[in-house]
């Protein structure tokens, strides 16, 4: 995940608490189009908060994890965040098509319909991610990754030391990123292209309730018991 810039935050942030400070005037006053602007800005303000300051990892869960070896264990992705981003996005979602229903045919129509895509899909990916988060699971022989998409497994042997992935590469630009774990995979075919820009020819994201470094540590203290020397 990229990681956005102090300055940039506080802009977007500024700017969407106004919009969102002017449709709560407007529905104080009984003006029409109050609610949808206040309901859509103090989403997009409630999301760019959730997106710019993650909770924060516990240093006892890395520390089980470690504990628990060599026994398996599952580490479950975080719902309660990704179901508050889906139920901000469908709210987005949600208010282009109630201005449709309660309103004349227009020729904004399509225009309505499309943004009612470009957050209604996150929504729904948001929510299904909640309902079944991702896992990553440890056992003596190597981790296993279950998403929505894809589970993978990589083996012990097959993978080098893990890295917190703190940025990548794009031509001459350096991008700030979080929550990515990179690797080295002996075994990986086509390595991704944001896998490629990290130095790494695999990672996977953190969405685990743990540090990318505690996380990072976790897994080396697993591949080095489990592969000594």
């Amino acid at each position: 995940m990229a990681v956005m810039s102090r300055l940039r935050f506080v802009i977007l942030f500024t700017i969407t608490l106004l919009f969102s400070l002017c449709g709560s005037s407007m529905v104080v006053e009984g003006r029409e189009g109050g609610w949808p602007v206040f309901l859509v800005f103090s989403s997009i303000a409630f999301i760019l908060v959730t997106v710019r300051f993650p909770p924060k990892p516990t240093l006892e869960k890395s520390v089980s994890i470690i504990d628990a070896y060599p026994e398996p264990v599952t580490l479950v992705g975080q719902r309660r965040r990704n179901m508050l981003v889906a139920v901000a996005s469908g709210v987005l979602a949600s208010m282009p098509i109630a201005l449709l229903l309660t309103t004349p045919f227009s020729g904004d129509s399509i225009a309505h319909l499309i943004f009612s895509t470009i957050f209604g899909v996150p929504a729904l990916v948001l929510a299904a991610a909640a309902i079944r988060p991702n896992r990553l699971t440890l056992d003596s022989e190597g981790m296993k990754l279950t998403t929505l998409r894809s589970t993978k497994r990589w083996r012990w042997r097959d993978v080098d030391e893990f890295t917190p992935v703190a940025s990548v590469t794009r031509g001459a630009k350096v991008i700030p990123v979080r929550q990515i774990i990179g690797f080295n995979d002996r075994n990986a075919k086509k390595p991704g292209r944001l896998a490629l820009q990290s130095g790494k020819n695999s990672i996977f994201a953190n969405q685990f309730a743990v540090s990318d470094q505690e996380l990072a540590l976790a897994l080396n203290f697993w591949r080095r018991r489990a592969v000594p020397g």
